[in-house]
This record gives C-alpha cells, structure tokens and sequence, in this order.
C-alpha cells in the first residue's frame, strides 16, 4: 500500500505548479477545463463518463492517506478544501495532493471528528461543482466514493488485524458510521445507499452463500471507448436479465 501514501505531500508551501483545491471549486472553467482535456483523450462529447472517471482518479489520489491516517492512526490530516492543493498531470491527471501542515492527533475523536472535514468540506462541494460541469448526477459521485471507502476499509481491517480485536472494531466502527448510516451529523448522508448482491459468475469471489455484493451504483465505466461493465455493477444487463437480484439494505 506504500505507494498511495506518495500521493499526499507536506512543506511549508504549496508547490508553485499546484492548484488550491478551493480555486478549483470556485472557478468553474478551471474544473471544465480540465474536464474538457480528459474527454479529448477519450474522444467523447459526454461529459458524465469523463467526468466519473476524472472523480474516480481524484479519489484514488485523496482517500487513501486521508483514511489511513484517520482510522488506523487515528490522526486527521488537513482535509478541506481550503486546506490542500492538487497537482494536475496533462489531461486532466490528478498527480498528488499538497499540505501545509500535519494536522493533529485525535485518539479518542470519533469518526464524525475525524471525517466531517474530508466529507463535508471537501467531497460535498468537490461533487457538486463535479456535477454542474458535466451534468453527471452527485450519487453517482458518491458512490465512487464509497467503492474507494469500501476497498480501503477491507485493507484496513486486514492490517487491523494484526494487532487487536479492538483495532479490528474500531474499523469496523468507521465503516458503520461512514457508509451503513442512514444520518452524518444529523443530516442525510450521502454515503449510505442500497446495494444489491447477485448470484455470482464463475470465476467470481462470491460470499459464503454464493452471492456477490453489488456496487451502489454504476460508474459509467462501460461508456468510455473500449469499456464494458465492470464485475459488480448494478446495471449489468446479463445481471438484470437474471431477475436474481437481492437487496442488501
């Protein structure tokens, strides 16, 4: 897992090429624009899939050290978006995210303590200004959100291991709190959606009673030139036209 960890850099300042995360929320064009330069690679007029994609990207840059650092370390890292910039790659590559700071240490904070920045701060209008860009809909954004949270969270728990039935409940908590709660804070959470398990294909990794988990919504993934659905996805036809979908929550 050591390399998700180097897409997250401290020094005192931000690096001159970096963008602040919170220009690229408050000026529009910036987020078309890199947008615009992704669906040129693909070759689409459409946003939605480019603009999934990009956010896919994105996550798979800010979650990993954030989370771990989080949950296993329970140490929260600066996480707004007033508080970190981004490194772009040509087309739209996100490359790393920069911090001023290490943050603080918050041993007995709970999840909302240690979350309610990255999620409220950061993914909220991170998703919103995502959607009024490329006309994609948020829960779909959200939903990538929780796949990355969900994949995390299994590497955690298997770390967590190792040292301790109590490590292995408090991942278990974060995940509870983050991902199976209805309410964040009071509030609908925006994490929290059905998901379906359906009976698996050979060749699958399915549960012990047959059945493989479903992911909340699909990504788009199969609109981009030379895709197909992925393994889990909810919008499958050869799942659908099976009519065995179950609902899990």
């Amino acid at each position: 897992m050591r390399s998700y960890g180097e897409s997250l850099s401290c020094a005192p300042r931000f690096p001159s090429s970096a963008l602040p995360v919170a220009q690229l929320l408050s000026e529009p064009e910036l987020l078309t624009r890199e947008l615009r330069s992704s669906a040129v690679r693909f070759g689409l007029q459409d946003l939605r899939p480019v603009a999934s994609n990009w956010s896919n990207r994105y996550l798979g840059a800010l979650l990993p050290p954030l989370v771990a650092a989080a949950t296993l370390l329970r140490h929260r890292f600066p996480a707004s978006a007033e508080e970190m910039a981004v490194s772009l790659a040509p087309h739209g590559e996100v490359a790393g995210f920069h911090i001023l700071a290490l943050g603080e240490s918050l041993a007995a904070a709970d999840t909302k303590e240690r979350y309610d920045a990255l999620l409220r701060g950061h993914l909220a209008p991170l998703f919103a200004q995502l959607s009024r860009q490329s006309g994609l809909t948020q829960k779909i954004l959200w939903g990538n959100a929780v796949r990355w949270l969900n994949f995390l969270f299994d590497a955690a728990q298997g770390l967590a291991a190792a040292h301790g039935e109590q490590h292995v409940a408090a991942v278990a908590a974060d995940r509870a709190q983050l991902i199976d709660s209805a309410l964040w804070a009071g509030e609908e959470n925006p994490l929290y959606m059905r998901r379906r398990r359906a009976p698996a294909k050979p060749g699958e990794k399915a549960d012990a009673d047959g059945l493989l988990a479903l992911h909340s919504q699909c990504c788009l993934y199969h609109l981009l030139p030379g895709e197909s659905y992925c393994g889990a996805c909810p919008l499958d036809p050869v799942r659908i036209r099976s009519k065995e979908l179950i609902v899990a929550n």
